[in-house]
């Protein structure tokens, strides 16, 4: 979509919906707290924004199925800036060229910080210009929030199963990486950080039933508390 800012300037923006087959206001919340979280990790994500719908655009569009899903989407959605041309898509069964073996181990323990299942051989949810690798789609992390058992967390050597499936692993699997500079990064995200992380997120989002919020504020914390031991399991993961 073509979207335009408080200021007046058009950006390309690819928009998430709040209502759809595969939409929900959680998975919206996963979305802008992961971009939030990259980002301050200095990784290369496309730039989260809250895109308002406006009550009467649905009635604009001729696809009948496409412009309910907008007028039931009404008011804030998620979007991110559209990265334009240069990106290209990564090749299934690619090895990772030595240029890109750093930044393909940061993405993987980002992965594996957040409990992101979904960066696949089949669907990587991202996207490489030179030695750039861009990261998005994140509506699936935090998959804690769906685990019957609690404290599935990684820094306790749980809820990692879904490693193996990871884009990176194979090409990571036995190398020597360094994961200091994210580490130290993550240490850098404060509690001032996480409040401006809650601030964030619209009320429209917020589910009375539902804690996602402050759960994944206090999952980031005890992440950033427990840093050192979470690396060290990434470590044990690729050994």
């Amino acid at each position: 979509m073509l979207c335009e800012d408080h200021e007046g300037h058009q950006i390309e923006t690819v928009v998430k919906l709040r209502v759809g087959k595969e939409s929900t206001t959680t998975g919206l919340v996963c979305e802008l707290l992961g971009s939030l979280l990259a980002d301050d990790l200095d990784l290369i994500v496309p730039t989260p924004f809250l895109v308002d719908i406006d009550a009467d655009f649905h009635s604009c569009i001729p696809d009948a199925a496409l412009a309910d899903r907008f007028k039931n989407s009404t008011g804030l959605n998620f979007g991110s800036r559209h990265l334009g041309p240069g990106y290209t898509t990564w090749p299934q069964e690619r090895s990772i060229p030595a240029s890109l073996v750093q930044v393909a181990a940061e993405i993987f323990a980002f992965d594996l910080m957040i409990q992101n299942p979904d960066r696949l051989m089949e669907r990587p949810n991202l996207l490489r210009k030179g030695d750039e690798i861009a990261i998005f789609d994140h509506e699936m992390a935090f998959s804690f929030l769906l685990s019957i058992v609690k404290d599935e967390y990684p820094w306790l050597g749980k809820g990692m199963n879904f490693s193996r499936n990871h884009i990176f692993y194979g090409g990571l699997k036995g190398r020597t990486v360094s994961w200091e500079r994210l580490l130290g990064a993550l240490e850098a995200v404060d509690d001032t950080r996480l409040n401006m992380y809650n601030r964030s997120i619209p009320d429209l989002w917020r589910q009375p039933d539902n804690d996602a919020v402050a759960r994944i504020l206090e999952y980031l914390r005890q992440a950033r508390n427990n840093s050192a031991q979470l690396f060290q399991r990434v470590r044990e993961v690729l050994l």
